[in-house]
């Protein structure tokens, strides 16, 4: 058994999380995440609690999917040792001009999603730079109000928000260019066959490894706030897996050894910054990101299915054009449909 006396404090207590029941839980899961027994009477002297208070605790870290042993005698522990994201840990991976974008980076136990969060704190402009991750998101959200599944410790789920002095030309593809940034991310770190579908899906094999979702605030021709959230699936529990039928994957089924959470997370914002600081200084599309996107696409030469508000509609599916679209040839003739209308379904 190892001595609660041992555990070092994570940064849940300074990252917006005020609820006492959010804090004791997140506290208990950092003192668990090795792995080993830690007993249930250290615990609640340790936090100032209650034992049916841990008990409490422990049963609703259960709710959210993590394997916990409790044994009399010897207390909990998690049946398999995990990562916790650390903001010191991520800090410390970024590159040199994510450091100097990043204003303020928070990492919260949980939230109904980090775009909401990022979103209803916005200060027009002065959120520039603002980062959020999030261990667990109750209500994780992906293009046109889907829900995006979102379990605990089992992804990096992040928002960044950044601030246009006047909308730039590049807003319709910038979608594009964030999913760029999480596939050359994933693609560095040794995840095999990365891809990307269109609009917003990152994917090996045609099951989503992750998306990518962005949300505006200001004028169309103004200045304008940008909150874009990306959620990659790390370790999925096989329970997940099994239940949405095999249509989705995640990173730790595709390298040969264990990909640090930390370091996924540092690389993927410091890929998002350099992007976001190039466009920045030059507020034009940036040719090479889209050919970098296209040789991601793993879709084109298939027959998809394009539903539209009102009607579905075959084709071959063609890659993107210049402004981010989609190119589908419908007999014989290429057409090009916009994010915004459409959903995209591989047959």
């Amino acid at each position: 058994m190892c001595s609660v006396n041992n555990f070092s404090h994570r940064v849940f207590s300074s990252i917006g999380n005020s609820n006492s029941k959010l804090k004791i839980y997140a506290a208990l899961l950092s003192i668990i995440a090795d792995g080993h027994f830690h007993s249930g009477q250290h615990i609640a002297i340790y936090l100032n609690v209650s034992r049916a208070a841990i008990w409490k605790a422990v049963k609703y870290l259960k709710s959210l999917g993590l394997q916990i042993e409790a044994v009399r005698g010897r207390g909990y522990r998690l049946e398999n040792q995990i990562e916790l994201l650390s903001k010191k840990e991520i800090i410390k991976g970024l590159s040199p001009i994510a450091r100097q974008c990043c204003n303020q980076l928070a990492i919260l136990f949980k939230t109904e999603s980090t775009n909401s969060y990022l979103l209803n704190r916005l200060c027009f402009g002065k959120s520039h730079g603002n980062v959020v991750f999030a261990e667990y998101q109750s209500n994780g959200r992906g293009r046109r109000g889907n829900q995006w599944s979102s379990p605990l410790v089992s992804g990096v789920y992040v928002s960044v928000a950044w601030h246009f002095d006047v909308a730039p030309n590049i807003l319709g593809l910038l979608s594009l260019y964030m999913g760029v940034a999480t596939a050359r991310t994933l693609s560095a770190l040794g995840v095999d066959h990365v891809g990307l579908k269109w609009p917003n899906d990152i994917v090996i094999d045609n099951k989503k490894l992750g998306g990518v979702l962005l949300e505006l605030r200001g004028e169309a021709s103004g200045p304008v706030d940008v909150v874009i959230g990306i959620g990659v699936n790390y370790n999925l529990p096989e329970i997940l897996l099994a239940d949405i039928d095999k249509i989705v994957t995640d990173v730790c089924s595709h390298t040969q050894k264990r990909l640090s959470r930390n370091k996924l997370a540092s690389r993927l914002i410091s890929n998002v910054f350099e992007i976001l600081q190039n466009l920045d200084l030059g507020g034009l599309p940036d040719p090479s990101l889209l050919d970098e996107w296209r040789q991601y696409d793993q879709t084109v030469g298939l027959k998809a299915k394009l539903i539209l508000a009102n009607k579905e509609i075959e084709g071959t599916l063609n890659g993107v054009d210049d402004r981010g679209s989609l190119l589908m040839i419908i007999d014989e003739q290429q057409k090009s449909f916009t994010s915004g209308e459409v959903s995209l379904r591989i047959q």
